[in-house]
């Protein structure tokens, strides 16, 4: 996949094309990138996905967004859905400033060379929001292009999107959030060296340092780790270690079967079901016959899951 920071000349090709911010790339995402692979694919054109950095809301309402996947990954998920190219448009207050019409020929046009968009039946755009999918089909008249609206996905009765995904994140509703995603949720991280107080309990952990933003809420999770190219069951504590008076947010992933030092690594954990809260316990004694049964039954999950 072709990847284009701040282009300033047109792209050398023709486009199908959408426009969104495409964080986590999940089912509703997925099902607009299905569409314009076609739609490339019948004009013999690239299909292009324009999206946005910094997050828009941050530069329009000052919103602390989390993102679900840092942007290099996000890069990683939509060329694996098949993306032939992503323009990275840097979000200002100036580009905010451009009417819809200007964004359309100045950007669209201009840089994009579209053939073909696709948009939501509530897509709206440009400056105070003034343009819609009707505009895009009056000025694709004008500029030879073709406006394709797609509904949104659903799930339910509830429409996917990443603010909703962000949401189960959040709560830490793992199966739902996964039917969401399409994918299980995962996060990477390098393993760091910790207090290595899992050890000495016989559990020993790896502490994960991550650059996700955007963590589930504490607790105790069921949880596959991708490590060095093999994949290991294991069980994940995110969290704050009550028992022994901490208060630092850890991720702590103990590995079944593993017990090689991996420090400096890459770790991804992908996250199947949320067992419990984390929880302070009156001994160490408590907390080791706890950790005994959450390890059985996340076991039990995932061989289900197999």
């Amino acid at each position: 996949m072709e990847v284009i920071v701040d282009p300033q000349k047109p792209v050398d090709f023709s486009t199908s094309a959408a426009i969104g911010n495409f964080d986590g790339v999940h089912l509703g995402h997925k099902e607009i990138i299905s569409l314009i692979n076609s739609i490339a694919k019948q004009k013999s054109a690239k299909s292009c996905l324009l999206t946005f950095d910094p997050h828009p809301q941050k530069v329009l309402a000052g919103k602390d967004v989390s993102l679900i996947v840092p942007v290099k990954e996000k890069l990683t998920l939509l060329e694996q859905a098949g993306v032939d190219c992503a323009v990275s448009l840097k979000f200002t207050k100036e580009l905010s400033q451009l009417s819809a019409e200007e964004f359309v020929e100045k950007v669209l046009i201009k840089i994009l060379n579209i053939k073909d968009i696709v948009v939501g039946p509530d897509f709206m755009f440009g400056k105070n929001r003034s343009g819609n999918a009707a505009l895009l089909k009056e000025m694709g008249e004008k500029y030879g292009f073709e406006t394709h609206v797609i509904n949104p996905r659903k799930l339910g009765e509830e429409v996917i999107s990443s603010s909703l995904i962000r949401q189960k994140i959040s709560d830490g509703e793992i199966t739902k959030l996964n039917n969401l995603l399409g994918y299980n949720y995962f996060l990477k991280g390098t393993i760091i060296e910790g207090e290595k107080r899992g050890r000495q309990i016989g559990f020993p952990t790896t502490n994960i340092d991550t650059q996700w933003e955007l963590l589930p809420k504490p607790g105790v999770y069921a949880t596959m780790a991708v490590l060095k190219g093999s994949r290991y069951k294991s069980i994940t504590n995110i969290g704050y270690r009550p028992t022994f008076g901490h208060n630092k947010l850890l991720i702590e992933t103990h590995l079944f079967d593993f017990s090689e030092s991996v420090y400096g690594e890459e770790i991804k954990v992908e996250f199947y079901q949320r067992l419990r809260d984390e929880k302070k316990f009156e001994s160490v004694d408590e907390l080791i016959a706890r950790i005994k049964i959450d390890v059985e039954e996340v076991k039990n999950i995932l061989t289900n899951s197999e």
